[in-house]
């Protein structure tokens, strides 16, 4: 639900000439349902086919086991991708600034683990000089 926090957070972004992107390892089309269900009025990107998670190495695979257990949970990994890899986005967030040099990273595996909206802007802040 943390999309879902940025989302409504999306005023304070603007106001420091900031904007997230969401990049899912979903096909386009679940990217698409996923922007408008939850009304993201910031870019979604689809990267199936992993290009960015693997080379800002933020991903994993999932084993046999776990996608057994997802799928009794009705999540259909090949389906929400549309790829055969198992593989799913470890839950990152990267502040690049406009001459594309990374000024504050997170990524955890424990999905649970997230920065708030209120210590993302404080990263922005702290790290991005405004003029």
């Amino acid at each position: 639900y943390q999309v879902h926090e940025l989302a409504l957070a999306w005023p304070e972004f603007q106001a420091r000439g900031v904007t997230p992107v969401l990049v899912s390892v979903d096909r386009v089309d679940e990217a698409t349902k996923t922007q408008a269900s939850w009304e993201i009025p910031f870019p979604v990107l689809s990267d199936p086919t992993l290009n960015a998670h693997n080379a800002w190495n933020v991903n994993f695979a999932v084993d046999d086991e776990t996608v057994k257990k997802y799928a009794r949970f009705g999540i259909d990994l090949e389906e929400y991708s549309g790829q055969t890899h198992h593989t799913i986005a470890v839950p990152s967030m990267f502040l690049i600034d406009r001459d594309g040099v990374v000024r504050w990273a997170h990524a955890e595996l424990d999905y649970r683990t997230r920065p708030t909206v209120d210590q993302v802007l404080a990263a922005i802040d702290g790290a991005i000089p405004r003029g």
